[in-house]
């Protein structure tokens, strides 16, 4: 009992200093990892020694734990430094020298509409005149596709076959590209403006392979979506946070999107390695391996679509995990003499990971064996057996709360392991064993204008909520009759109840609600005053409130020269089916009328789908769609940087008109230089 106080005490202690000043931060880890240590030694002295199956389902159950402990030591370490980056601009160039970028769009098979939107937002990214190149690398060989590209002047690169997938398709690309830098984007990352001039500074650096940014969803994901829940998107620890920490080491993880590269370093290790499906890993290692420095940039500048449903997040993962095993077996990184030992550990990390669901399954069978078949794998009393868990898990809470306490907690993170637990399982022992399964893209084109249920996903869930409920019927049973004693039945009933309301949410999550739009429709973030009209007459004021690469939505509670319940003022009415245009304003303010259907009418609000668009009125719709796109779950997130031995905090930049030395075009700009700029005014 004296060690429970002391523990449990020194713990919250050190939380409440660690909230106050982050410095604390360290105290609260080394305590929380001697509790640790401490509960796994005494782990060790109650694996049942009464029948070989006791041992041995105690023993699997006590190396499960080892295996999430393991992770969990890892995961203080890596965070146990700040992140800090120097910041680098173009103006750390010279001016003769800023070097020539070719951005590769790899695609196989994804909707046009969605290739197009990636292909209209990479030609408008700033950047100096000349030096930018774009192009679509197409494994899908469409003829379509390439008439696209050529309808706005953009590269088009494509192969006979499709060996070593996305990574054959790449360095198939590298084949024709003559950049000093490329960059690579999924075909539905969509960059910002200011993508380039955020990045490439940092190539000023000789010894910098290659510069990665966040993957950030607009859309919701399965979770947030089908639960109504406003949480962090599932990939935002990793994202933002494990990211950060992986960089204080450098051991960033190219995720395969979103990231620029020296072209000639990625030549001198052979290319994109083609032995795994997730050569993003591979490449990024390798590269680490050479002694190659790599940066992580924790800004908001690509935007993408999250799997909007458990059947595509399944699909996803179960090829994320296997692509991550094929790496570890023919790229072991603890052998790897280039790596430093923190780097080997980082990577090892990641192995972990996956193997962790075979962990969360052992977590989730045992209490059910335990109360149906009466089977001891943990031999303690409830009083020793709290004494000890209750330091060790209060501490993985705190440290938990301490480091991510915007982007995951330990409820989610349940959450989520519970729901992939069974699929990835099945991943890793199918790769493990060898077993052929084929390439599968995540679908991002889901649409479904009903309900309906993901029976196959969820089928593993539902048979562990019926085994759950079943054991806890014959568990009452044998405390009634006396055959198991009421510390182990309150013991393995309270962690079976964790599991099953974790088991209860994933199964929820597999009723999927109904998706009415292909294309996202974005909130502007500024509704934009503007105006529109019918048969070819102006009518009056509007404001633009959203848009996607299909429509808009305009609002009229500010127009008085219309009736929207079909009762006009003027003798005009707007009716669903009608034509209509509304003028969307380009970046130099100049006028774009834009033909569209009416094809939504509530009260004030009108949905507006477009017709007719011209290849000018699309890049300008894409522009406003760019300019306007943010996470769907906003972190608050910013990198931090270093400029002139002082920490600062990037946030919006105040606009500036400027004329830049390298063009003649005076516009308006957000990015944050100063040489090679001559400023005109503050807007």
């Amino acid at each position: 009992m004296i060690y429970f106080i002391i523990a449990v005490v020194l713990l919250l202690v050190s939380f409440v200093l660690a909230k106050i000043k982050p410095e604390y931060r360290r105290l609260l880890i080394i305590i929380s990892s001697v509790i640790t240590i401490t509960y796994i030694v005494w782990r060790f002295t109650t694996v049942p020694s009464n029948s070989v199956l006791n041992f041995a389902l105690g023993a699997i159950l006590l190396i499960s734990e080892l295996i999430g402990v393991s992770q969990f030591f890892i995961f203080e370490y890596l965070f146990t430094k700040n992140y800090k980056l120097k910041q680098r601009t173009l103006s750390d160039f010279a001016e003769d020298k800023i070097p020539e970028v070719d951005v590769l769009i790899c695609t196989y098979n994804e909707p046009l509409k969605l290739v197009e939107k990636t292909m209209l937002a990479a030609t408008q990214m700033n950047y100096v005149k000349g030096k930018l190149n774009v192009y679509v690398c197409d494994d899908g060989k469409r003829d379509e596709l390439k008439r696209l590209c050529g309808k706005y002047n953009i590269g088009y690169i494509t192969r006979e076959g499709n060996e070593g997938a996305k990574a054959g398709n790449i360095n198939n690309a590298l084949k024709v590209i003559k950049g000093d830098l490329f960059a690579v984007l999924d075909a539905d990352m969509v960059p910002t403006k200011n993508f380039l001039e955020r990045t490439i500074g940092y190539f000023s650096e000789e010894n910098v392979a290659f510069v990665q940014t966040p993957q950030v969803y607009y859309n919701q994901d399965m979770y947030q979506y089908n639960l109504r829940k406003k949480v962090p998107n599932e990939q935002d620890f990793f994202m933002r946070d494990i990211q950060s920490a992986r960089a204080s080491i450098n051991a960033v993880l190219h995720i395969g999107t979103n990231a620029v590269f020296r072209k000639k370093y990625v030549d001198e290790i052979g290319g994109y390695p083609t032995t795994s499906i997730t050569e993003d890993m591979a490449v990024g290692m390798l590269l680490q391996d050479r002694g190659y420095k790599t940066v992580f940039i924790n800004e908001e500048l690509v935007y993408g679509l999250s799997a909007t449903t458990f059947e595509d997040l399944v699909k996803q993962r179960d090829r994320w995990c296997r692509g991550n095993l094929q790496v570890m077996k023919g790229f072991n990184p603890l052998v790897r003499k280039g790596l430093t030992a923190s780097q080997k550990l980082a990577y090892w990390d990641g192995v972990l990971y996956w193997f962790s669901s075979l962990q969360k399954m052992v977590y989730i069978i045992a209490p059910i064996l335990y109360l149906t078949f009466g089977v001891l794998i943990l031999n303690t009393t409830l009083e020793n057996l709290l004494e000890m868990f209750i330091p060790f898990f209060l501490g993985q809470i705190l440290v938990f709360a301490a480091l991510s306490p915007r982007t995951r907690s330990l409820k989610w993170s349940h959450i989520y392991e519970v729901s992939m637990a069974p699929h990835i399982s099945l991943s890793v022992i199918r790769e493990m064993l060898k077993f052929k399964i084929g390439f599968n893209v995540t679908p991002k084109d889901g649409l479904s204008k009903k309900p309906y249920f993901q029976l196959g996903v969820a089928m593993p869930h539902i048979v562990l909520a019926i085994l759950s409920v079943i054991s806890w019927s014959i568990g009452t049973y044998c405390l009634v009759e006396r055959y198991i004693g009421i510390g182990p039945y309150l013991i393995n009933m309270a962690w079976s109840l964790y599991n099953f309301m974790a088991i209860i949410t994933c199964i929820k999550v597999a009723y999927q609600k109904p998706i009415f739009r292909v294309s996202e429709r974005i909130a502007l973030k500024t509704p934009m005053k503007t105006e529109f009209g019918i048969n070819g007459c102006e009518l009056g004021q509007c404001e633009v409130i959203n848009i996607s690469d299909e429509g808009v939505g305009i609002s009229l509670a500010t127009n008085k020269s219309v009736k929207k319940d079909k009762v006009s003022l003027r003798k005009t009415k707007l009716e669903i089916g009608q034509d209509i245009f509304v003028n969307l304003h380009d970046a130099n303010n100049k006028d774009s009328f834009v033909k569209g259907v009416i094809t939504r009418i509530d009260k004030d609000l009108v949905g507006v789908k477009f017709k007719e668009l011209t290849c000018d009125e699309r890049k300008n719709i894409v522009s406003i769609y760019a300019d306007n796109l943010k996470a769907y779950h906003d972190t608050k997130k910013v990198q931090k940087y270093i400029i002139e031995k002082k920490t600062v905090e990037v946030q919006a930049p105040k606009k500036v008109k400027y004329q830049c030395l390298h063009t003649t075009e005076e516009k308006e700009c957000t990015c944050i230089r100063s040489k090679g700029l001559v400023l005109k005014k503050e807007l």
